[in-house]
Parts: structure tokens; sequence; C-alpha cells
């Protein structure tokens, strides 16, 4: 005899017995019997929200998460499945929302919820924004050369993807400076800093940088850090001779010429 297939009705399918999943990150598989995770961790996270807002960091977000999950470890249990197990608690609003648009148990790695994340939140658009930023750098008038590398490498965090080697980084920030922080760089270098291998220019732009805080910290060669254009000519130009000489002067100490 053959036999009839089992008739499923619609009603069958409504049934609330079925199978249900409420969450989209799957348990992670672990050695240890039972995880249990301090409540002063989860505080720590939830300090840290990320709401899927146009000024929000993904990267910065996704470090800071790291960062706080790093600092426990647990027997018979992967950083990565600590990872993802309290990844949710990370995200608050729409950001919380996307993460619950997946099918239950559909994100099986923390390598996949990161893969999943960035191209939800840091698209190719802002890829290429962030890259326009980084190549068309240039120093402010009022902004030192410590600002301006702390600014540059600022850039850089954001955009972690850029895809410039380390010589064109440099390159970029070079060609960016203004011409008076361009001759003191070559002043240093002994000739023109580009002339450098990128370490060695390296470790003149971050000399010069440390040198030009302590400049700034001293209140008796320039008392405000206003920029040059709101002072009078004259007092523009006593004032940049000032800080020449107290640059040369703090140069020849450092590298003790």
């Amino acid at each position: 005899m053959v036999e009839e297939p089992i008739r499923i009705t619609l009603e069958d399918y409504s049934s609330s017995t079925v199978t249900q999943f409420f969450t989209s990150i799957a348990q992670p598989e672990v050695q240890a019997q039972i995880i249990t995770y301090p409540p002063s961790l989860i505080q720590l996270i939830q300090n840290n929200l990320f709401h899927g807002l146009p000024n929000e960091d993904p990267y910065a977000h996704l470090a800071t998460y790291i960062e706080i999950c790093n600092t426990i470890r647990l027997t018979g249990v992967l950083a990565d499945a600590i990872r993802l197990s309290l990844f949710s608690f990370s995200l608050a609003g729409e950001a919380k929302r996307w993460l619950h648009s997946f099918k239950g148990n559909n994100l099986k790695s923390w390598d996949e919820v990161v893969e999943k994340f960035l191209k939800k939140y840091f698209p190719e658009s802002k890829n290429v924004e962030g890259k326009a930023a980084i190549s068309s750098f240039h120093q402010f008038l009022d902004e030192s050369l410590s600002e301006a590398l702390e600014r540059f490498r600022g850039l850089l965090r954001k955009t972690p993807t850029h895809g410039f080697s380390e010589p064109i980084q440099l390159n970029i920030f070079i060609n960016g400076l203004r011409p008076q922080s361009k001759q003191l760089l070559d002043a240093s270098a002994g000739g023109k800093i580009k002339m450098k291998t990128p370490d060695e220019a390296m470790d003149l732009i971050e000399s010069m940088a440390a040198s030009d805080i302590a400049i700034l910290r001293d209140q008796a060669h320039i008392p405000t850090k206003k920029s040059l254009l709101e002072l009078t000519s004259q007092d523009a130009i006593l004032a940049q001779n000032k800080f020449l000489s107290k640059t040369l002067e703090t140069l020849n100490i450092i590298f003790n010429i």
C-alpha cells in the first residue's frame, strides 16, 4: 500500500508550537557549561550605545566595544563568542531595529556581524567621502603643527579603509602644511624633509610637533592662540618672528645643533 502524505493545514502552520527565534544572533558554541557575565560589564557596554545616527562612527563604536569586552576572560569561552553574545546590548534605536531585522539565529559568527554592521553603517559612499577629506587635507591658518597632525590622524582613524600607504599619507600631510611649517620641517631635516625615509620623516614631524606644543604653552611668547589675521600687521610680523625664533631655539636643543 502507498502511504498517503501527511496533510498539514494552515492551522498547523500557525500553531504556536512551531519553533520560534526571537534573536538574530545565534548562541555561540562554547566549552563552558554555564556563562555568567557581570552586570557591571553589561552596564559599561550600555554606556557606549550606537544608535545608527549619521554622525556616529561605527569603527569607533566597534573599537570601544571590543576594548570593553577584552576586560573579561571566561574559561572555555573564546573572545569572539563573548563579543557575539553581548553585541546586541551595545545597540539602541534604529541600530537595534536593524539587528532584529535578520532572521532568527541567522548571524552565527562575530566576523559576520562585523561585516554586516559595517556594510550598513559605513557604506562605500562614506569611504569615498573619508578618502576625499584625507587627500584634501590642509593646515588651518591658526592651527599649530601638533594640532594639524592630530587632526590628520583623526581623519585616518575615521576612515581606516582609506587605502593610503604610509609614504602617501606623509606626502599628503606635508603637502597640506602651510609654508611656514614646511620651512621649519625642511630646516630640521637639514635640507628637504621629503629626502628623508618615511620613518625618518615621521620622527622629525613628531619631534617638531612635540616642540610645537611646548612653544604654545609659553605664554610669554604667544599670549593667545588667535589667528595672525586678527592682529595688526606690525604685531603679526612681530609674533611670527618670535614664534620662529623660539622654534629654532627648541630645535637646536632637540637635535643638539
